[in-house]
């Protein structure tokens, strides 16, 4: 099997350099407005009081965890829209390729963007707020740890509106969003049934007792098989958000991206 016939580093650069010709002016105005926006609450806030350190954290969280979302969620527009997907079809690459480059996209290059454009405003803030207010403002590390433990979080949560970009053709962040709601929901109602299926036990132990409440809820209890269980959920959660959840929503997205490419191609 030849793989650089279906991904060939060339190609995914030259697929950035397409993304980065046609649409930085867009990122560039949306981040503008963004700082912007960060600039006059951080003027009044130094004002109206002090500017704590963590305003830091709240600031990063937006552009990762609100823009870099939003920005993934149209990773494949080109490929919905019926004026444009003649010309995605026609791209001198791979599926595999085009969507690589956006998952490169979208989940290291955007945090890296995102976290060096914001220590460069800092600098902008600093400015501002301590040599023309003359009011404090604490600074920022880049190299924090919290920050780029926030830049991993998102870069496995990216995956999900990855995978919403691929199946929904418009407005995708919204029913991205939509449909974690309705999945959170259902989750949460299966876990409450295993969990009464599991617990059926101590739940009767309490309710023969009239909930008296000088009665002993470790009574009928097994501790040990509790903190078991509980330990065991935290590892399998742990397994499935750290290990699963972005891999399996990367494939998803490249197999629907590949559906979709069949479908429109016939």
């Amino acid at each position: 099997m030849n793989v650089a016939r279906y991904l060939n580093p060339l190609r995914i650069w030259y697929l950035f350099k397409r993304d980065f010709t046609r649409q930085w002016k867009d990122y560039l105005i949306t981040i503008g407005g963004f700082c912007a926006f960060f600039l006059v609450s951080l003027i009044i806030n130094a004002k109206t009081g002090t500017i704590e350190s963590s305003v830091h954290y709240a600031f990063v969280g937006i552009l990762l965890f609100i823009l870099g979302f939003i920005f993934t969620s149209m990773a494949f527009k080109d490929a919905h829209k019926k004026l444009l997907n003649h010309d995605w079809l026609m791209l001198p690459a791979s599926t595999l390729e085009k969507f690589s480059e956006k998952l490169v996209l979208y989940a290291v290059v955007t945090p890296v963007v995102s976290i060096a454009v914001y220590t460069v405003f800092t600098f902008i803030a600093r400015l501002v707020i301590q040599v023309f207010l003359h009011e404090y403002f604490p600074g920022f590390n880049p190299f924090n740890p919290v920050i780029w433990q926030m830049a991993g979080h998102y870069a496995i949560m990216q995956s999900v509106f990855l995978l919403g970009a691929s199946w929904f053709r418009n407005n995708n962040f919204i029913k991205t969003v939509i449909a974690l709601a309705v999945f959170s929901i259902i989750l949460s109602l299966i876990s409450a049934f295993i969990g009464w299926v599991v617990f059926n036990d101590y739940f009767w132990t309490i309710v023969r007792a009239d909930f008296n409440i000088n009665m002993d809820l470790s009574e009928g209890i097994n501790i040990g098989k509790l903190e078991n269980f509980g330990e065991g959920m935290i590892i399998l959660l742990k397994v499935v958000y750290f290990g699963l959840l972005a891999p399996v929503c990367w494939v998803g997205a490249w197999l629907k991206l590949r559906e979709v490419e069949v479908r429109d191609g016939v």
